[in-house]
């Protein structure tokens, strides 16, 4: 990644020790019900401040993207529940607050900054907008593979069987790959790397909740 801006440093400073925290209240039985009940809105108040800065400058065409990565997404993860056709049978639980037919609000925003964060860094790596969707695709079902098990722990979601379906990770594989290949082919771009700034962290807090708390 290239040299951080001065706001980029900045966010990166408050956000990396107030998720490395978190880990630590997660892990003690005391403050965890704290932190359950904390988890939408400091999710909420992460997805706006990676996208303040494109509504910001007016970034159109990454907003509208953004838009339809949101209400695609959601859309798939209405049917998924009713139906277990898209990822498997699973059913979500309270801890990521407000629904709309059985589903979080939030899931859609926090899936389309980690699509938005891994396929920034991979287009600016990669020319070939398949090979950039590919490698977001992956790294997308990657980011989902280490959330799992905490997001279970945590009463994110629930699945129906006793093992998380293979069918859940094709599922996001596909979808990851099809928004990204969108964005790589009509070559846009964030104004910043907070989206990613934000993916990083998120997978380090995850990362850190599976090797201290679950």
């Amino acid at each position: 990644m290239q040299i951080l801006s001065k706001t980029e440093k900045l966010i990166l400073f408050l956000l990396l020790p107030f998720y490395l925290i978190g880990i630590v209240l997660h892990s003690i039985g005391a403050t965890l019900p704290m932190m359950l009940a904390f988890t939408p809105y400091t999710i909420f108040a992460t997805s706006v401040l990676g996208f303040f800065f494109e509504v910001k400058e007016r970034n159109k065409g990454l907003l509208v993207w953004a838009a339809v990565t949101f209400g695609v997404t959601l859309f798939l993860e209405i049917v998924g529940v009713a139906t277990s056709l898209v990822f498997g049978a699973y059913t979500y639980g309270p801890t990521l607050g407000l629904k709309l037919l059985g589903v979080p609000l939030l899931i859609g925003i926090n899936w389309t900054i980690i699509i938005l964060g891994i396929v920034q860094v991979a287009r600016t790596r990669i020319a070939n907008p398949l090979a950039a969707a590919l490698v977001t695709a992956s790294l997308t079902v990657l980011f989902d593979y280490v959330m799992e098990p905490v997001a279970i722990a945590l009463d994110y979601w629930t699945w129906a069987a006793v093992d998380i379906p293979l069918q859940n990770y094709i599922a996001w594989f596909c979808i990851a790959f099809v928004f990204a290949f969108v964005f790589a082919r009509q070559k846009l771009a964030a104004v910043n790397k907070v989206p990613t700034l934000i993916v990083i962290v998120q997978f380090v807090f995850f990362v850190g909740l599976r090797t201290f708390a679950v």
